[in-house]
């Protein structure tokens, strides 16, 4: 794939007998930024949740790195499971099979936490965190997998100030470092937070032109 993190040729996703991507072809580089928008239904989560190997595709073909961190939806997340945010964050370094976590591993989501503001929470279960909180929790976890491919499905959503200008801090980082990033967003805001940055906009499962 060269560059490329990604590289979607013709793909089709479906849920049963109902096509949700039709025909989409994506091309993403280390380094880019791409925003994906569209109302309602058109597909963004449906389109990420296929990159990310969680829904089949169809037909078509999907390339893209192994290096490969997906932050869904924080109405995803199970609140009740009973860890706390070290736990949740330390799992993210878990790209191999293995019995223990590492020194490094340690460092690293200590590391990672510190920046996103949320070592002082290292401690505390997730049920007890507010929803910007959460989110953090969960990229912190992405992170620590030291992805080259950065998948968020609506990461901005009921942030906070500081939390939305953090978060877009350590996106410039990860650019920067080579990594490809893709958002869902319905948000303009926050398609102004990256300069030169790649605007896709999907509807009825394809993207429009």
């Amino acid at each position: 794939m060269t560059n490329a993190k990604l590289k979607i040729e013709n793909a089709v996703i479906k849920y049963e007998d109902t096509i949700v991507i039709n025909d989409l072809s994506l091309q993403v580089h280390g380094g880019e930024m791409v925003f994906i928008t569209g109302a309602n239904g058109s597909g963004k989560s449906t389109l990420m949740r296929g990159i990310a190997g969680l829904l089949p595709l169809s037909a078509g073909r999907l390339e893209r790195s192994q290096k490969m961190s997906y932050v869904p939806q924080i109405e995803e997340a199970d609140r009740d499971f009973p860890a706390c945010v070290r736990e949740i964050v330390l799992t993210g370094t878990q790209r191999k099979k293995k019995f223990f976590y590492t020194r490094r591993d340690y460092e690293l989501a200590d590391k990672v936490m510190k920046e996103l503001f949320i070592d002082e929470l290292a401690n505390h279960e997730i049920k007890n965190l507010s929803g910007g909180q959460l989110r953090r929790v969960f990229l912190a976890r992405a992170l620590c997998g030291e992805p080259d491919l950065l998948l968020l499905d609506e990461p901005c959503a009921g942030l906070d100030v500081e939390s939305h200008r953090i978060l877009f801090r350590i996106l410039e980082n990860e650019l920067a470092n080579g990594c490809a990033v893709i958002m869902v967003t319905h948000d303009d805001s926050d398609i102004e937070g990256i300069r030169d940055s790649r605007v896709i906009k999907i509807s009825d499962g394809r993207i429009k032109i």
